[in-house]
C-alpha cells in the first residue's frame, strides 16, 4: 500500500514535549528552544477543554503542570487564560497560559519545526469523544497547516487513529504501542498506519525488525521512553528511523544547562503543593 511521506527529523531526534527537559512541557516557550537543542522536530499531547478547544496537556487534569485545579475537561478555553503552565517549571520559566493547538501550530509554522501531535482522549473514552478530539484537531490543522510532511498525528487509542487516518487524508497517521501485545490487539491499525511509535523499554531490536517486516513498504518506526545513547543506537541500527527524548542536545553530545530538580519530581511538587493548600 502507498504510505504517506513522514519526514525524519535533523539528527533523527524529536523532542518530547517540546524539551521537557529545559523548558516547561507543551509549552511555547518549550516549542519555541527547541532549535537550540539540535533538533527541528517536537513532540506534543493534545487534549480538549469542556468547550471543545484542543489544548497542549499531557495529563487529563491540570494538577501537575498548571496553576489550575482538576480535569481539563471541566474547565473552558477562556478559563486557561488566567492560569499559568510553567512557573512550575522554575529556573528560567517565564509564565504562560496552556498553549491551544492553534498558538502551537502557528508557532511551528514561523520557525520551520515539525511537530508530532500526540492525541489523547480521555481514558476509556467511546466514539464520541474520540470523533470529538479528531474533529477539532482536524479544524486547527485546517486553519494553521504546517508545510507538508512537517506534522504527524499519533495516539494510543485505536479508535483515534481509524479516525484520523480518515478525517486527515494527508497526514501520516499511526498508534503509539506501550507494550508488545498493544502490537497484536493493534494489527489492523497498524496495517494502515504510515509510521508507528513504540516504547523502546518494551520493544527491542529484535520487536522493532519485527514490526518492520510486516508492512510493505516498511513502516517507519519512531521509538520513546529512553535517553540512552547506547540503546538508541542499537535500536536505529535495527530499523528505528527516529526517537523522541526529552533532552536531544545530551544525545547529540552537547548537553545544555539542566534544572538540577529531575522533571517528574517538579511535577510531584506542584501537586503536592496544591494538596497542602
Amino acid at each position: 500500500m502507498a504510505r504517506r511521506p513522514v519526514l525524519l527529523p535533523r539528527g533523527r531526534l524529536i523532542a518530547h514535549r517540546g524539551g521537557g527537559a529545559h523548558a516547561p512541557e507543551n509549552t511555547l516557550q518549550a516549542l519555541a528552544g527547541v532549535p537550540m537543542l539540535g533538533t527541528d522536530w517536537a513532540e506534543v499531547d493534545v487534549r480538549l477543554t469542556g468547550c471543545g478547544t484542543p489544548v497542549l496537556l499531557h495529563d487529563p487534569d491540570l494538577d501537575a503542570t498548571t496553576s489550575g485545579r482538576g480535569p481539563l475537561a471541566a474547565v473552558a478555553a477562556a478559563d486557561l487564560a488566567r492560569m499559568d503552565a510553567a512557573l512550575w517549571f522554575g529556573a528560567g520559566a517565564v509564565a504562560e497560559p496552556p498553549a491551544t493547538l492553534a498558538r502551537a501550530l502557528a508557532l511551528a509554522a514561523r520557525i520551520g519545526l515539525g511537530l508530532n501531535l500526540e492525541l489523547k482522549p480521555p481514558a476509556e473514552a467511546g466514539e464520541d469523544a474520540a470523533l470529538g478530539l479528531v474533529t477539532a484537531v482536524a479544524r486547527a490543522i485546517e486553519a494553521a497547516p504546517l508545510p507538508p510532511g512537517r506534522l504527524v498525528v499519533t495516539s494510543t487509542s485505536a479508535a483515534v487513529v481509524s479516525l484520523a487516518t480518515r478525517l486527515l487524508p494527508t497526514l501520516p497517521v499511526g498508534p503509539v504501542l506501550r507494550r508488545p501485545a498493544d502490537a497484536a490487539a493493534m494489527a489492523g491499525v497498524i496495517a494502515k498506519a504510515d509510521l508507528v511509535v513504540v516504547n523502546a523499554r518494551r520493544f527491542g531490536p529484535r520487536a522493532i525488525r519485527a514490526l518492520r517486516s510486516r508492512a510493505d513498504p516498511p513502516l517507519v518506526l519512531v521509538v520513546y521512553g529512553t535517553d540512552s545513547r547506547r540503546r538508541l543506537r542499537r535500536l536505529i541500527r535495527a530499523g528505528a528511523a527516529a526517537a523522541i527524548v526529552d533532552a536531544p542536545d545530551r544525545i547529540l553530545g552537547a548537553p545544555l544547562p539542566t534544572p538540577l530538580l529531575p522533571v517528574w519530581l517538579r511535577r510531584l511538587r506542584n501537586r503536592w503543593r496544591k494538596e497542602r493548600g
